[in-house]
């Protein structure tokens, strides 16, 4: 097993829902409002507290604090990715030492010599 390498790919399915009920209209984002409904909308966000529900996995959460550590870790993570606009930044990974030693490079550099000798012999050869 050392010498296969595993490869797997994580899928993240990420949906957000924004409905917006007004005088019995629906609307699925402020920037569909008329201009008449979207004061009454910016109105209501500084009076009255958003009513919002998280599912995560198919579990419902009622808000943040509920969440199982592991659970809250990965809604942070896609929090993160949501907010840098979908760009996701991996952090600089740097070796603290070379990928091969002197001794693995001389070996090296003296098989691909000696590869390149026995292919310069047998055209030699022929």
């Amino acid at each position: 097993m050392a010498n296969e390498m595993l490869w797997f790919r994580l899928a993240v399915s990420i949906t957000l829902k924004t409905k917006i009920r007004y005088n019995g209209r629906e609307y699925s984002s402020p920037a569909d409002l008329p201009p008449d409904v979207r004061l009454a909308y910016e109105k209501a966000l500084r009076e009255v507290p958003l009513k919002t529900k998280f599912v995560i996995n198919g579990e419902q959460f009622a808000n943040e604090s509920g969440m199982p550590a592991d659970v809250r870790k990965l809604y942070d993570d896609v929090m993160g990715v949501i907010e840098n606009n979908g760009e996701v930044t991996i952090p600089n990974w740097k070796r603290s030492e070379p990928l091969l030693t002197k001794r693995e490079l001389a070996v090296v550099a003296l098989c691909a010599g000696g590869i390149v000798a026995l292919i310069l012999a047998r055209l030699a050869m022929s």
